[in-house]
């Protein structure tokens, strides 16, 4: 188990990195909320484990990777760029997106309540 907000959060992270929704579970409180880059939040662990499945299917390697964080009593604050690809169809696409991206992560006994996701959405809808 993480030992401190900032290993918590960057364990959140590795088992993003890992397209591990199952193992996201281990480090979501029973009420987490995860707020979208629209503002759309969303609760509940179980629910997001779902949410996070069917996440990483639609965009195939998305990997999260941190330039700088920031921690601050129970937030992490952390800056960096996400990417992956997209999946349409069932088939997965050759193009690649990238984007500037930042997250807010509140811990709760080694635990994340709420992930909050900063970033530009253009690259969701997937090449024509």
């Amino acid at each position: 188990m993480a030992k401190s907000v900032t290993d918590t959060a960057l364990a959140f992270v590795a088992a993003i990195n890992a397209g591990d929704a199952t193992g996201l579970r281990r480090y979501m409180t029973e009420d987490h909320t995860f707020t979208d880059a629209r503002g759309n939040s969303f609760s509940g662990a179980e629910k997001m484990v779902s949410a996070w499945q069917h996440f990483l299917h639609a965009y195939p390697d998305y990997r999260i990777q941190i330039k700088h964080m920031f921690a601050e009593e129970n937030k992490v604050a952390l800056f960096g760029d996400a990417e992956g690809g997209w999946r349409v169809n069932d088939a997965v696409l050759s193009q690649r997106w990238r984007v500037s991206a930042a997250w807010l992560a509140e811990i709760e006994a080694r635990k994340i309540r709420r992930w909050s996701v900063f970033c530009d959405t253009t690259w969701a809808t997937p090449p024509k």
